[in-house]
This record gives C-alpha cells, sequence and structure tokens, in this order.
C-alpha cells in the first residue's frame, strides 16, 4: 500500500492541499524552502561545488551557520581542537551531514516562537527524529540521516497548520487532551484535509527522497513492515517510545503493530525502557543547539 487515499480521490485531494498551502505561503510571506537554505542544498548536489561560496552562502544566514558549527563542534567527533570556521566545520561534518543540518534547519524555521502548540509540536518532532535515529542504529538500518530526516519531518503538515491557524489549531489540540481521538480525524473536521497529506506536498517541494514524503503521508496508515514503506513503520514505533518519554505531542501513540515492534527491536519492556531513556538523554542534549541565538 503506498498511498491511504483512493486513486479516484487523490486528484481533488491534492488540489485542496496544493491550495491550501500556497495560501498559508502568501498570506504568511513564508518561503517554501527558506532562501539561504535552499541554495545551499543546490549547491551541495553539484559535482563541482566549491567549498569557499558553500560557506559564504552559510554565513548568509546566522542561525544556519551558528547550528553548522555547534555540530561539528559535538562531543561525537571527538576532535582536540574543534572548528572554529565555517570551512573547517564543513569538512569535519562532511555534505551528506551538512545536507541533514541543513533541512533541519529550514524545518526549525517553521516554528513560531513564543507560540506554545508550535514549540510543543518542535520539541516532538525533534524528540521522534532522534528516536529515528537511535532506533535505526540499534536495528541496523544503514540510513541514520534518513531515518532523522523522516521523523523530524513526520509531522511538518502539522507546522503548516499552526501558522496558517494558531488558534483554531491549538483548539484541535486541546480537544485531542480532553476527548481523545485520532488527530486526522479532527484535521479533517476543520480543514477537510490533514497534516500527512499537507506534510507530502511540502517534502515533495524540498525535492527530498522518495521515502519520506511517502513515510510522512503513511505513518497513521500504513505501517507495515515491507522494505518500501518501513519508515512509517519506525515513525509509529519512535512516536509511542517518545510518549512514554514525555515527549509526544496531544495524541497519544497507539501501541505499534507487531511487525514494526519486531522490526525496530523494541521487544520487551527491558527495551522500551532502555529506548525511552536513551531518547530523552539525545533529546535533552540536541535542543540545545536549536536554541534561539
Amino acid at each position: 500500500m503506498q498511498s491511504t487515499l483512493p486513486n479516484s480521490a487523490t486528484s481533488l485531494a491534492r488540489d485542496k492541499v496544493r491550495n491550501y498551502f500556497r495560501d498559508v505561503i502568501d498570506n504568511h510571506k513564508l518561503p517554501a524552502v527558506p532562501i539561504v537554505a535552499g541554495k545551499v542544498l543546490q549547491m551541495i548536489q553539484d559535482p563541482n561545488l566549491n567549498v569557499e561560496k558553500l560557506c559564504r552562502l552559510l554565513s548568509d544566514d546566522a542561525a544556519l551557520s551558528g547550528r553548522v558549527l555547534a555540530v561539528s563542534r559535538s562531543p561525537i567527533f571527538a576532535l582536540r581542537n574543534p572548528p572554529n570556521n565555517l570551512a573547517a566545520a564543513v569538512k569535519v561534518l562532511g555534505l551528506r551531514a551538512l545536507n541533514t543540518i541543513v533541512l533541519a534547519n529550514a524545518t526549525h524555521s517553521l516554528c513560531l516562537k513564543g507560540n506554545k502548540t508550535s514549540e510543543k509540536l518542535w520539541n516532538h518532532s525533534l524528540a521522534v527524529a532522534l528516536a529515528m535515529r537511535l532506533l535505526a542504529k540499534r536495528a541496523g538500518y544503514r540510513d541514520g540521516d534518513m531515518a532523522f530526516l523522516a521523523g523530524l519531518m513526520h509531522d511538518v503538515g502539522q507546522m503548516i497548520f499552526v501558522i496558517g491557524d494558531p488558534q483554531g489549531f491549538a483548539m484541535i489540540g486541546q480537544e485531542m487532551l480532553q476527548g481523545g481521538g485520532q488527530m486526522v480525524d479532527k484535521e479533517h473536521e476543520a480543514y477537510d484535509m490533514d497534516h500527512t497529506l499537507i506534510g507530502m506536498r511540502l517534502l515533495e517541494e524540498w525535492n527530498l527522497d522518495d521515502k519520506i514524503p511517502q513515510a510522512a503521508l503513511n505513518h497513521h496508515s500504513d505501517v507495515g513492515a515491507d522494505e518500501n514503506n518501513e519508515l512509517a513503520g519506525l515513525i509509529a514505533v519512535a512516536e509511542y517510545v517518545c510518549g512514554k518519554a514525555e515527549l509526544g505531542f496531544f495524541a497519544v501513540a497507539p501501541v505499534p503493530p507487531e511487525a514494526a515492534i519486531k522490526r525496530w527491536q523494541l521487544d520487551g519492556e527491558e527495551a522500551i525502557a532502555k529506548a525511552v531513556e536513551d531518547v530523552a538523554k539525545a533529546f535533552n542534549e540536541e535542543s540545545a543547539l536549536f536554541k534561539p541565538a
């Protein structure tokens, strides 16, 4: 299963999502991708990349360049002399890690400062991303960077809802806390679409690997362990772990399907407790890197 929508409804749903997404971008002056981030991502794909020009471009965005430097100085690199400039930081990180950092920073730019719902959503997204990277490593999944990005962006559609309708979306969250239910159902009632469709639309525009928008689309429905959609299953497991670590959003994450639990080696209370502990620790360390300057 590759979509939550029947074929007859796909075109209409995409039109609704496209119009809503465009209205939010136009009315709130929100770029599809922050300008510097978009240019950096294009440069990274260039086989004739000029690192000096790349660093000059990075320096135009203080938050992004600060994030690149901060990550390059992380203890995980065990460097005696941490980088003190962007060129050295890019050399330490490599282009693939830099790509992940740029996308993470672009996603964080969608977070509304001072908006509790937006901040709670960002914290949840970061926690799920970290959980996915940890679980992926433990289960022998080769592409930890892709797992991290899929987790970070699985609820990016809700970030668009918050930007477009901050008060209305906050009310949906409160309804979830009081009465439970499924977030996607509440979103359909309010917007005639849900965050999985919005998220897929944004991630397709960002030109990410097809597996990431597909995981965003399917993480509330198709979470099988098959190779074509296993990231959606990993999202379900990661959200469950984050809920137990008190890093959930408004909805209570259901127990993941047995196939996903086995695939990502979360069998038993001991494994769950260890995952919760590791995610909480990683979140406390990583979230500090995204604090406003």
